[in-house]
Formats: C-alpha cells, sequence, structure tokens
C-alpha cells in the first residue's frame, strides 16, 4: 500500500483548491442570474423608450381645411331666388276734384259719391243767388246708409257760380220765403277761403207733422268776376207711425265743413266775364254769356296721380 506524503503546502494548496471550488460553486450562478436579469432589465427598457419614441411621432391628422387655390372650383351654392310677394298698396281714402274752367278744386272722402256739373242737368238744391244765371260745378252726396236707425235721408255739398252778379250782388242772398225778411249773412273762414255765410230751414208737413226737413247752409264767395257758392245741405225724414233717432245733424255738418274746408279756387278768365267783372250789363237775367259746362276740363285726380304729375 503506498503511503501519501503529505505536507503543509500540499494541504494548504488543496484547501485553496477545495475552497475556489466550493465560491464558483456557490456565486457564480448567483451572478449569472443576477447578470442576465440586469440584461433583461436593460432590454424592457430599452424597448420601453423605443415604444414611446415611436408613439410621440405619430401625431394627430389635422382638421385644417386646405387652402383653396386660384384654380380650384367653387364649392359656394347660389341662394335659392325667393320670389318677391306683391304688397297691394291700400287704395287713397280721398280723392281729389278739379276743375279747370272756373278754377275750382276739393278734396273729397272716396266713399262719396261725386257727380259733375252739367248743364243738361238740373241742381239738386235751389241756389240762393240774387240773380239768376247759375252754372252747376259739382256735387258730393253722402251714401244714404250712413245713419242707420235714424231719420238721416241726405246730405250733399253743392258748387255752383254765377258770373252775372257784382261782388255786392255776392253777399247778398235769397230769402226762403217770399214773406220772410233777407237775412243778414255772417263771415265765416273755412280753410283758406272767407265766406259769407247764411242757414235756412224748410220743412214739408203731412198730417200735422213734420215730414221731411230740410238745413241748408249758403256759403258765398266773389272771385274771378263771378260769384261761388258753396251750398250744404242735411235732410232727414220721419214718417208718424216710425220711431226713429234724430240724427246729428252738427256732426253731419261738420262731415261737409271738412270738405269746404279743402276748396281752393285760382285766378282764371272765367266765360261770360269781362277783365275781372261781372257782365251783368251784357248778359240776360235767365242765363249767363256763353256759359261753358262745368263738366268740361273737369277732373278727379288722386294723391297717387298727383305725386305722379310732379
Amino acid at each position: 500500500m503506498a503511503n501519501i506524503n503529505r505536507t503543509p503546502e500540499s494541504e494548504n494548496q488543496n484547501f485553496k483548491q477545495i475552497e475556489g471550488d466550493s465560491w464558483q460553486s456557490t456565486y457564480l450562478p448567483v451572478i449569472c442570474a443576477g447578470v442576465v436579469m440586469a440584461v433583461v432589465l436593460a432590454v424592457a427598457i430599452a424597448c420601453s423608450k423605443t415604444s414611446d419614441k415611436r408613439v410621440a411621432k405619430i401625431s394627430a391628422p389635422s382638421t385644417s381645411m386646405p387652402e383653396a387655390t386660384g384654380t380650384a372650383p367653387s364649392t359656394s351654392v347660389a341662394a335659392p331666388v325667393v320670389a318677391k310677394k306683391l304688397v297691394k298698396k291700400p287704395r287713397p281714402a280721398n280723392a281729389t276734384y278739379v276743375n279747370a274752367t272756373y278754377g275750382v278744386s276739393f278734396s273729397y272722402p272716396r266713399k262719396y259719391s261725386l257727380q259733375a256739373g252739367d248743364k243738361k242737368l238740373s241742381m239738386p238744391i235751389q241756389a240762393s243767388f240774387l240773380k239768376p244765371g247759375a252754372i252747376q260745378v259739382a256735387t258730393v252726396d253722402l251714401p244714404d246708409d250712413l245713419y242707420p236707425d235714424t231719420d238721416f235721408s241726405s246730405a250733399l255739398l253743392n258748387v255752383s257760380v254765377n258770373p252775372s252778379l257784382t261782388a255786392d250782388e255776392c253777399g247778398q242772398f235769397v230769402p226762403n220765403s217770399k214773406d220772410a225778411e233777407a237775412a243778414k249773412p255772417t263771415n265765416a273762414k273755412l280753410g283758406a277761403n272767407e265766406f259769407a255765410e247764411i242757414e235756412q230751414m224748410n220743412g214739408a208737413q203731412m198730417n200735422g207733422a213734420i215730414n221731411r226737413q230740410s238745413d241748408l247752409k249758403y256759403f258765398h264767395l266773389f272771385k274771378n268776376g263771378a260769384c261761388y257758392e258753396f251750398a250744404l245741405d242735411v235732410e232727414t225724414s220721419r214718417k208718424p207711425d216710425v220711431d226713429l233717432a234724430q240724427a246729428d245733424r252738427g256732426k253731419i255738418f261738420q262731415q261737409l265743413e271738412k270738405i269746404l274746408a279743402t276748396a281752393r279756387i285760382k285766378d282764371v278768365d272765367l266765360p261770360g266775364v269781362e277783365n275781372g267783372q261781372a257782365a251783368s250789363s251784357t248778359a240776360t237775367q235767365e242765363t249767363p254769356a256763353s256759359p261753358v259746362p262745368a263738366s268740361a276740363q273737369a277732373k278727379v285726380v288722386t294723391p297717387d296721380q298727383k305725386s305722379d304729375q310732379k
């Protein structure tokens, strides 16, 4: 059996060899595992940073519209054409009567009726001139049904001219009866004109009761060498067996006087008048010299026609 020689040096060497083998077997796996974990962690961190950079580089799509170029076709849509609705203008409430022959004009409500004078037509009411020779110019009638359930019968404004009177004679009026004294006129200013005025009442009786009554107001004005008369007439009628309210004559006269206030008389040369004076010395008392029908050169002008003529 062989002897193994053991020396201290050999023992120390062997111990170191054993110790080295023991350290490698104990710590080397741990170190390798740590290194592997560090590498894995480093790779993970690197991948995470790379993905963040890629996400940052991806930007949201722009919502701004591209700028239109000069050659790009227009995309605007024309607004639909809406047809204008025709607005019907209201009919003027008043009309104007103009008579160029005698220079007379006045305005009146359109709902009233107007009749231009004609020498073939008789005057609707008797004139109050001192001498014959009246020429009918125009008449305005109020509607008969203007005041229902009253004794109102009719109302009118009549215009006439008498070129055979002087200025003094024009200021006088004919009494309403032969026995009555000549009434004294008063001065009345309506609109741009100053008139001599008189009022007369006439009534017809039947069976002891008043059946028909006429209230007349005459206005005279001397101009152009002739006498102009504006007669306002309000008539009422009542039957004994019919109970009707009494019409307000003052209110009705106010409607007629509103028309009279618009009257204008221009300076014109009247037929039958020489040098602005009445031709009573040469004319007969029956008719004026060479009268011209009042309807000649007479017309009705509405406010719209007036604006068109300007």
